[in-house]
């Protein structure tokens, strides 16, 4: 009963903690390959737009990508795409991460350059943040969490 009380209080005043459980919804070992995307977000007034953000992991790098898809006749001309990410909880812009008037041809599916938004690969729980924005759209979209190891 008294190791209950002293646990608790030590507790309470923040002297013990207890770290949760990852909650990665990918996890890529030492050595593998992986990814972690968003479900697919329509662009409002185009059903045949859609794009979705992901976080990747290969042997030397962890990047991050929106792809973007278009299932229509005519190219879509993307006014505006943003990438980035969080590690580990911190939230950190991507220098190339910007692209405009962003060309999705008739009947494809198209990927914003992975050496864009690439570092070194470093064990951390990493998540993609993707937007796109049109003239009477914008959306913000995060990736599952990628836990590198």
């Amino acid at each position: 009963m008294f190791r209950l009380i002293v646990t608790g209080v030590l507790l309470s005043a923040g002297l013990i903690t207890f770290s949760s459980p990852a909650s990665a919804a990918v996890v890529v070992p030492p050595g593998a390959a992986g990814s972690a995307c968003s479900g697919y977000s329509y662009v409002t007034g185009h059903s045949d737009w859609y794009w979705q953000t992901c976080a990747w992991a290969d042997n030397n790098e962890v990047y991050f990508t929106v792809n973007l898809g278009n299932a229509g006749d005519a190219a879509w001309s993307v006014d505006t795409i943003w990438v980035d990410y969080t590690r580990s909880g911190t939230s950190i812009t991507c220098a190339g991460g910007v692209w405009s008037n962003f060309l999705v041809p008739a009947h494809s599916v198209k990927s914003t350059p992975t050496a864009t938004c690439a570092i070194p690969r470093r064990s951390a729980e990493y998540v993609s943040v993707g937007q796109v924005w049109e003239a009477s759209y914008h959306a913000e979209l995060h990736s599952p969490v990628l836990q590198v190891q």
